[in-house]
């Protein structure tokens, strides 16, 4: 099979656009539909059912993708396997890190590390756990770091820190109510499904026998802070992206009962990968 022909089908895949797929490859939409269908011929296989402008792939060609996934994760495993063998004068280091820990908890230790290693070139992405997970799975970051637990054997998870978790209610309740409505009553805005934030909601809620009867979900913890500001309901967040809020007085805490409440952060590996020379540098100033 043509491994370079195979590299463009994964690429049209994931872009799920020949032209998006033609850009992130430097090379024409024609140039990129052709290999497709080469490949198909050489295969003697559709791989995509087209539909005009659209498209996806069918049985096949998800399983060829699959594949194909798992052949260039293994291939950048190797490079990084040859790379970690460079000293730490040059490299790069990609750190994949939960969005509350990006926003909050890593901007401290990027500043340290990069005193200690100004000519290593750092990268941070965010995303939830879920998606941090798999960006690990397939090799894409040397680091990553976590709001929950994940559930695959593939994964080695160690606990790093761990941090204080709060409700946050508008600063006045309408009609001046205060706090007399039930929590079990209100509104709770939370995070998406896949979200640390929204497992550990879930479990602290669970603790204080809370079953929320309306949730309404939004993509960051400050997004709920700004929808409780607002007035949409109450909502559970780490107690350091509710502080500046707090400060100012747009809203103030809700006392749940039972608490302190908190969650743990970790740090994730893939036990058989090497590791490099940065990133093993960067998990010794986390650990630090």
């Amino acid at each position: 099979m043509n491994l370079h022909l195979l590299r463009i089908f994964v690429t049209v895949v994931e872009a799920r656009s020949f032209s998006r797929a033609a850009d992130q490859l430097g090379i024409s939409q024609p140039a990129t539909s052709k290999a497709v269908k080469e490949l198909e011929t050489q295969l003697d296989t559709v791989l995509l059912d087209r539909q005009g402008k659209r498209f996806q792939p069918n049985a096949p060609g998800q399983a060829l993708y699959d594949y194909g996934r798992a052949i260039f994760a293994l291939e950048r495993e190797a490079d990084e396997a040859v790379k970690s063998y460079y000293a730490l004068e040059r490299g790069r280091l990609v750190i994949g890190a939960s969005t509350t820990i990006a926003t909050y908890w890593l901007p401290s230790c990027l500043v340290a590390f990069h005193a200690r290693h100004p000519a290593i070139e750092i990268s941070v992405l965010s995303a939830n756990t879920r998606r941090i997970t798999e960006l690990l799975l397939d090799c894409r970051v040397d680091v990553a770091l976590v709001e929950g637990e994940v559930a695959d054997k593939r994964v080695e998870i160690r606990p790093w820190r761990s941090e204080e978790m709060i409700v946050v209610a508008p600063r006045e309740a309408p009609g001046g109510a205060g706090d007399s409505a039930a929590p079990e009553t209100r509104t709770w805005v939370m995070r998406e499904s896949g979200s640390g934030s929204r497992a550990a909601a879930e479990r602290i809620l669970a603790e204080a026998g809370i079953v929320a009867p309306q949730v309404v979900e939004v993509g960051s913890n400050e997004a709920i802070v700004q929808a409780v500001a607002a007035g949409m309901g109450l909502g559970l967040v780490p107690r350091i992206c509710a502080r500046d809020q707090l400060a100012l007085g747009r809203v103030r805490r809700f006392a749940l009962g039972g608490g302190p409440y908190s969650r743990q952060l970790y740090r994730m590996r893939l036990p058989q990968r090497p590791v490099s020379q940065s990133a093993l540098a960067f998990e010794a100033l986390l650990a630090g």
